[in-house]
């Protein structure tokens, strides 16, 4: 039996082990780095992803120790000719497939990590080129670190070399189908998307950012590589400037997630339960019959932040002015705390250059042990306190306070369900889930009071605005699918919306032209306006960058007649695999894809939106959805 194990071993790694550590080490690295950099989410991974951190682990050492194994043997040429083109093709390997991974996947992780608090991963690198055009112009943008990085991948290149050398005499009997098999299974699994390096990084920074290669190239052969769409480092067009209006109120904007209207009320009503907002915040008023432009989170938050519809494309939607940043031009103190992990699809990126002072997420709160549900909100409502109170007497604050726990699968609290029956599973009766997610809601409902209750009691409140919305809402087989990015229909597009405001902070005619728009139509690209008028730009907001894009009514002022909004479930920032189209007009909707019909659907006579009319019933809507989407195959009027 001894003989047997010492055979295997001598298959698997020569005569010692001493050689596969050698061979091993570029991955041995790349742990070591990923438990210096961020050791304490590491050692918090639920089971699930820890398993997927050993597997994307076995597929760095499947990408690295194959060539590196093979690459040894050229050490032992020492005849003439073949020594000179074995020396040859040693630096040819090492200078074409091992220096420019090193430089990444070492120094450039931890330089990026250092900014963004992420690795650069599947969509980083696609999206970074895509962004700045060109390699070489992106590998400009990070500056004089990019020397630093560079030396540093010297340096890791020479010791793999010298690693592999040391090997070589101990894995020259050894046969090749390991390190021909093992890279083969790792480059499968790049290819393929069997790596999880976007949501919690279950994997160490060497295989994040190989997987971003791998996918870009994967992008690129497979034509999807030159659509523009996704989250990256954003190059907004400068601010003109601008005047500090005379009245300068704390604004407060309040995100929530996948919450749907009819599953927070946004005002008191005999029909509505809401006991823990009716005790904190009984003055509130609804913002209309608010509607989110898009059913996804990144297209709608981006929309909310800058005010461009979800039509705009990969660039303009990185050009165009984000709230933090009108705040900031006009002297607000700015904060973004998040209970959202923005890691996924490198969400993060998006706001790094918005011009905001203090930000903390998911990763720094902690106890992310959901990569869906994110850090508990009360983790980032303690934050959005800590930020009120540490905010310059004399300065106004304007904060987005971002939550996350009532996404899918819906933290709960098990002594607070008062919807029943309830079960998680969503393969089970859908209104046991539908129970389990109100309930979620209606914990979230707590959590809000109790930060609410505590923001009233701040001295900053009298001329403090608070603004509460969803980013988009939630389906459960309404239409024949679950949770979101299905449909715009009313279940994943009407959100719940209200406004509170202390003494000084809105004028008595702002409170009574709020009043009148409870059963209007209003959109996000109207709640930027609202934000915006209350920074004080809405009067000169034709001036800012993309201002023709940015057609939003502030619900301040009085409205006049309906306005057209465009929805997608598609945006420059997202790209899901079946994009629907949409535009609405107070209670008409025409909705439609690029392989379907377009239809009209009439809320007021059909609720549910059962019952498609002929497109020529919404009019001149298809007029401007194909103005909107000139590709979605829009029908002619």
């Amino acid at each position: 039996m001894r003989g047997r194990l010492a055979s295997l071993g001598r298959v698997l790694g020569g005569e010692g082990p001493r050689a596969l550590l050698l061979i091993l080490s570029p991955t041995l690295l790349a742990i070591a780095l990923d438990f210096t950099l961020r050791a304490r989410a590491l050692v918090v991974y639920p089971p699930k992803e820890a398993l997927n951190y050993v597997g994307s682990s076995l597929a760095s050492a499947g990408f690295w120790s194959g060539p590196l194994w093979l690459s040894s043997r050229l050490f032992l040429v020492r005849d003439g000719a073949r020594r000179h083109l074995a020396r040859a093709g040693l630096i040819l390997f090492f200078g074409l497939f091992v220096l420019p991974f090193a430089i990444f996947s070492y120094g450039g992780q931890a330089l990026y990590h250092g900014v963004f608090h992420a690795y650069m991963a599947r969509d980083t690198v696609r999206l970074g080129i895509a962004l700045r055009g060109t390699l070489g112009a992106w590998l400009t943008a990070w500056g004089g670190s990019l020397a630093a990085m560079i030396l540093g991948g010297v340096v890791v290149t020479l010791r793999f070399a010298r690693a592999a050398r040391r090997a070589a005499p101990t894995l020259a009997r050894a046969p090749m189908v390991i390190p021909i098999l093992g890279f083969g299974v790792a480059a499968y699994c790049f290819w393929v998307d069997f790596v999880e390096s976007r949501s919690l990084q279950a994997a160490p920074p060497d295989t994040c950012f190989i997987h971003g290669v791998v996918h870009a190239i994967h992008d690129g052969v497979s034509g999807k590589g030159w659509v523009r769409r996704g989250i990256s480092l954003r190059t907004p067009d400068p601010l003109p400037p601008l005047a500090r209006a005379a009245h300068r109120p704390n604004v407060m904007v309040i995100l929530t997630e996948s919450v749907r209207a009819d599953a927070l009320c946004s005002q008191p009503s005999p029909t509505c339960s809401a006991p823990f907002l009716d005790a904190v915040l009984p003055e509130r008023i609804a913002l209309g019959r608010l509607t989110t432009q898009s059913s996804g989170t990144f297209s709608a938050c981006m929309t909310l932040w800058t005010g461009m519809p979800p039509s705009v494309d990969f660039q303009t939607a990185h050009r165009a002015p984000v709230l933090w940043e009108i705040a900031k031009a006009v002297g607000y103190h700015t904060g973004y705390l998040t209970s959202q992990n923005l890691r996924y699809d490198d969400f993060g990126a998006f706001v790094k250059n918005a011009g905001i002072d203090v930000m903390t997420s998911a990763m720094e709160l902690g106890d992310t042990r959901d990569p869906h549900v994110g850090a508990p909100d009360e983790r980032a409502f303690g934050a959005a306190l800590d930020f009120v109170r540490g905010t310059q007497q004399g300065t106004p604050y304007f904060a987005v306070v971002h939550l996350s726990n009532t996404h899918w699968p819906y933290r709960i609290d098990p002594a607070l369900q008062p919807y029943s029956p309830h079960s998680e599973d969503p393969f089970d009766d859908v209104e046991k889930l539908h129970n389990h997610y109100r309930n979620s809601v209606r914990l979230q409902e707590r959590t809000l009071s109790e930060f609410l209750r505590a923001l009233k009691a701040e001295p900053s409140w009298d001329d403090t605005v608070v603004i509460f919305l969803s980013d988009h809402g939630e389906q459960f087989r309404e239409h024949g699918g679950l949770y979101h990015i299905n449909s715009l229909f009313d279940e994943e597009v009407r959100i719940p919306g209200f406004v509170a405001a202390g003494a000084r902070a809105l004028d008595e005619t702002q409170v009574a032209v709020l009043r009148l728009i409870a059963d209007r139509r209003t959109y996000s690209q109207d709640v930027q306006a609202t934000v915006v008028d209350l920074l004080g730009v809405y009067d000169v907001r034709a001036s800012l960058p993309l201002a023709s894009l940015a057609t939003g009514r502030s619900l301040l002022r009085p409205l006049d007649g309906g306005a057209t909004a465009i929805l997608s479930t598609a945006s420059g920032v997202w790209e899901p695999n079946d994009p629907k189209y949409g535009v609405m007009r107070g209670e008409s909707l025409l909705v439609g894809t690029q392989s379907t019909p377009w239809q009209c659907f009439l809320i007021q006579h059909d609720p549910r939106e059962l019952a498609p009319r002929s497109k020529e019933q919404c009019g001149d809507l298809v007029e401007a959805a194909r103005r909107a989407f000139p590709d979605a195959g829009v029908p002619n009027k």
